[in-house]
């Protein structure tokens, strides 16, 4: 019997042709899907990041003009990566066309898979190894980003950006060392979380210059010179928005507008809430409802990766490991940065729980190429595991997409885009001014009944 099964384990058919197959299916039915529900129609930050920039590009006067719009702060962050990528799709286009940015923005996910694919293509498992990270990453548990090209942007690409910077760094060459300079320029210009990359990219040449391949400290001090100008570059007119509070809004004002604002706790009630938050943020991949269950897994999640790196800390490559730690970074950013604006449940419906499957599809990723008993037949049962969370986010967050995409329809037809912290009026204008100058051209109402009238 289990001469039978190793026999079975070792089947090319087993090994290859159906994991290679069933991770080919698993990438065309996410975007299947989304070509199904991507929608012309801009939403939230759409409009001010994206469609605005380019109507003030287009009436810009002067290449000067064109490139303050470029490099214009966008609330905490800098967009300019984003921007450009927009910028390029409407020159091709001729139009700005929220469908294909969708599209664009979803992108980066399977060229994170390919990335991921570098680390190990000469695993035999490798394509079960594959199968089981886009099971975890290629589904709606993000349901609000999915669909928001601006988000998607931000949220996805930022790690792609990233992770290509931590992946050009192994076995560091010049030709590669510029290559990941650039890519990390591109991550901090996405998301401004982007700018850890630099420090990690540090930590990358350091562990080649004392453990791995021996390289020249020469390749850790270039970086190093070019990440503190770059950083600077980046900081140069930046604005902390959280300190533009008007004088003498009190507490009790802020809790009106935001009810898990915790601004006046004292030390120890910030500390337990920044720890829950980052906590609630890794583990919020399973859970819809419990921030306890949510924070004991990212609580797990956190010392598993912990433990992974200390054993194998001496490795040759630890390019997922560093992909992990940045995941946690930003988990830590983005904590930093809303832990006294939000009570932690609100993590457990919103855009941030996808640092949490970022997390999960990374690690697990990193768990299998570390681990000898994943060289085996056992990778049968983290392949079904997988399946079960893939079917799990289906059947749990297919609703909430559709009732979200029934709202943007809704508000669409009553020419209404709304935008968080932001009048109505202006954001219509801004819409109506794009039409008036062809740069977007909305599609018909009453949508989407009106594409297949009776």
């Amino acid at each position: 019997m289990a001469q039978s099964l190793k026999s079975l384990s070792s089947s090319p058919l087993l090994v290859r042709w159906l994991p290679f197959l069933a991770f080919l299916a698993v990438v065309l039915h996410y975007f299947w899907v989304l070509n199904n529900q991507a929608v012309n129609i801009p939403y939230q930050d759409d409009i001010y990041d994206f469609l605005e920039y380019i109507v003030l590009v287009e009436a810009a006067e002067s290449s000067e003009q064109v490139l303050e719009e470029l490099f214009q702060q966008y609330n905490d962050h800098r967009t300019s990566a984003s921007r450009l990528a927009v910028h390029a799709a409407y020159l091709l286009e001729g139009e700005v066309n929220f469908r294909t940015l969708t599209f664009l923005g979803n992108l980066a996910l399977p060229m994170i898979l390919l990335l991921f694919s570098l680390s190990v293509r000469g695993e035999k498992y490798r394509w079960a190894f594959l199968l089981v990270s886009a099971l975890l990453l290629l589904h709606p548990r993000t349901y609000t980003l999915i669909l928001m090209s601006q988000a998607a942007f931000a949220y996805y690409y930022v790690f792609f950006y990233a992770f290509a910077c931590l992946f050009a760094l192994h076995q560091v060459t010049l030709p590669k060392l510029v290559l990941a300079a650039v890519m990390c320029t591109l991550s901090m210009f996405t998301f401004a979380s982007g700018q850890m990359v630099w420090f990690l990219g540090l930590v990358s040449l350091l562990h080649q210059c004392l453990f791995s391949e021996r390289k020249s400290f020469y390749y850790a001090a270039i970086w190093f010179l070019v990440a503190v100008i770059m950083l600077i570059v980046w900081h140069v007119g930046f604005i902390d928005l959280h300190s533009q509070m008007p004088a003498g809004t009190s507490s009790e004002e802020i809790r009106l507008l935001l009810p898990g604002y915790l601004g006046d706790a004292s030390w120890h009630q910030a500390i337990a809430r920044y720890v829950a938050f980052f906590l609630v943020i890794l583990g919020s991949a399973f859970v819809t409802s419990s921030t306890l269950v949510a924070g004991t897994l990212g609580l797990a999640m956190t010392a598993a990766l912990s433990f992974i790196t200390v054993k194998f800390y001496r490795h040759q490559d630890i390019r997922l490991a560093l992909c992990c730690w940045f995941i946690v970074a930003s988990a830590a950013a983005v904590t930093l940065g809303r832990a006294m604006l939000f009570a932690p449940d609100y993590v457990l419906d919103t855009r941030y729980s996808f640092l949490s499957v970022m997390l999960l599809s990374t690690l697990v990723l990193l768990a299998q190429v570390r681990f000898a008993v994943f060289r085996s037949p056992a990778i049968l049962l983290v392949v079904v595991l997988a399946v079960g969370y893939w079917n799990w986010a289906h059947s749990r967050f297919e609703n909430p997409l559709q009732e979200m995409l029934n709202r943007r329809y809704s508000a669409f037809n009553r020419d209404r885009f709304p935008v968080v912290g932001k009048p109505l009026e202006e954001s219509a204008r801004i819409v109506r001014e794009a039409v008036s100058e062809g740069i977007y051209h909305p599609p018909c109402r009453p949508y989407p009944a009106c594409e297949n009238p009776q």
